[in-house]
């Protein structure tokens, strides 16, 4: 059998489904191709979205949503109500995460064991899930290139830092309305960075964000800081490598620094993150959220403006 994964959104979103297609390849000892989002439509609310998968060490296929792909896998009725004859002859499945089902793990899926071609979608965002393949993962998500350029400086920076720790803030489509996340408060960020003091000697702040204006004006002035801001949504691997380095990590509600964190290999690292990602009550995203990790309360603060 061979599962087709569809690749969209940023990077985050883009890694954990390439873990929930490393995950079920294994489960159902299946071949694993991945299919983007072509360029054009490589977006989300006007913000690009490139698939960047290309810059890990990942042997599964990797190719832009064929003809095929985007007939199976169309929300058009007319379109979908046409393709069920065709995905029967193929013997083609599809398996659509239900927001009911988000942040939860689903060990196997619900689908016909006669499958020639299994297509996944959704976000798959769990802990459990990752931690299923964490040795497949710290293999495929190697880089694959050195990094150059203003990059290197920063990379020399990290390394010879006595304790370097990543911070991120997180804007862009983030806080729009719709989204429905918290916007992150100046102290949750005061509070995260007193904990690393009390923790650590001489840390070094590296700040990661897509609004460094608001940073600069939302940190503390009284520990060291250095602001990364120099990659874009088409470099963005670049900073996630960065982050990667520190030994510590200060989390926005994001995927992306949550990777940051996670590809971290060293099991003494200290990570931070808000325990609260949406403006709803439902926490299901806890499970997200790994168990060592320190979980700050951002409730009734002042937001980032």
């Amino acid at each position: 059998m061979q599962i087709v994964l569809r690749e969209f959104g940023g990077l985050g979103n883009q890694l954990f489904q390439y873990a929930a297609g490393r995950y079920y390849a294994k489960r159902y000892a299946a071949d694993l191709r991945i299919a983007a989002d072509p360029d054009w439509s490589a977006q989300c609310n006007g913000y690009p979205r490139p698939c960047l998968l290309q810059h890990f060490r990942i042997a599964a296929g990797l190719e832009k949503r064929s003809l095929l792909d985007r007939t199976v896998l169309t929300q058009k009725p007319w379109l979908k109500a046409a393709s069920v004859p065709l995905k029967r002859a193929l013997r083609i499945g599809v398996f659509a995460e239900q927001p009911e089902q988000q942040y939860t793990f689903l060990r196997d899926l619900p689908f016909e064991r006669n499958l020639d071609t299994l297509y996944l979608q959704g976000y798959f965002q769990t802990h459990a899930l990752v931690e299923a393949v964490a040795a497949e993962l710290r293999e495929d998500l190697q880089f694959r290139e050195p990094t150059l350029g203003s990059g290197r400086e920063f990379f020399d920076q990290i390394v010879h830092a006595r304790n370097a720790v990543s911070l991120h803030i997180r804007r862009g489509d983030s806080v729009l309305p719709w989204e429905g996340k918290v916007v992150l408060p100046p102290a949750y960020y005061g509070q995260a960075i007193s904990i690393i003091r009390e923790r650590l000697v001489d840390p070094v702040f590296f700040v990661f964000s897509d609004d460094i204006a608001l940073a600069k004006a939302a940190l503390p002035q009284d520990v060291r800081l250095i602001f990364v801001g120099h990659n874009d949504e088409f470099s963005a691997h670049e900073d996630l490598r960065l982050m990667s380095l520190c030994g510590h990590h200060i989390l926005a509600n994001s995927t992306f620094s949550w990777w940051g964190a996670w590809l971290n290999p060293r099991k003494e690292k200290t990570v931070i993150a808000p325990s609260r990602w949406f403006v709803t009550s439902e926490d299901r995203h806890r499970n997200l959220l790994a168990p060592n990790w320190i979980l700050l309360d951002t409730v009734g603060a002042e937001a980032l403006v």
